[in-house]
């Protein structure tokens, strides 16, 4: 049988064993214990959470209870849950992401066409009809020669006032 001084690290990890856990321990045993690095033991003892037993030696008891105090404070406030309002927006995050992938495919496939582009186009092609309508008229007059100067006047004025009320909506 071994004595508590000639304990192996791999005896005390081994809480099923029946070897009491030493009152303390240095750094490299306490993060063994733990199964965190040396390091974070350092942190953790300037932050209060790992208490000092002498030069070198950390109080086990102490510093377990801090440190499974401090786990436990973190999972509460954190809940282990994520707030609704934090997952709505994950949402709403990936779904604009999802968005934004899905309108550069359809980019790079040629399905997306600029507004600028669609509105310059039909600039031009409602230019091409307003200027047709207003010849209109003068078309008339020149076939139909039983056509007076008034008639084709009431015509243009006709044309000129459905173009107006196209242009105001109506």
């Amino acid at each position: 049988m071994l004595t508590q001084s000639e304990t192996s690290l791999d005896d005390l990890l081994d809480l099923d064993s029946g070897i009491p856990i030493p009152g303390t321990m240095t750094e490299a045993e306490l993060a063994a214990f733990l199964g965190i690095v040396t390091s974070r033991i350092r942190t953790l003892h300037r932050e209060g959470v790992m208490v000092k037993a002498g030069r070198g030696r950390f109080d086990v008891r102490a510093s377990l209870a801090n440190y499974l105090s401090r786990l436990r404070d973190g999972a509460v406030k954190g809940g282990g849950q994520v707030p609704d309002d934090l997952k709505a927006e994950k949402l709403r995050l990936a779904r604009q992401q999802a968005d934004k992938l899905e309108l550069a495919n359809a980019a790079a496939r040629g399905e997306l066409v600029r507004s600028a582009d669609v509105e310059r186009e039909w600039a031009n092609v409602l230019r091409d009809v307003r200027s047709t309508m207003l010849a209109v008229p003068s078309r008339v007059g020149s076939k139909l020669a039983h056509l007076t100067a008034h008639d084709v006047a009431e015509i243009d004025s006709e044309i000129k006032a459905a173009l107006e009320g196209l242009a105001n909506g109506n």
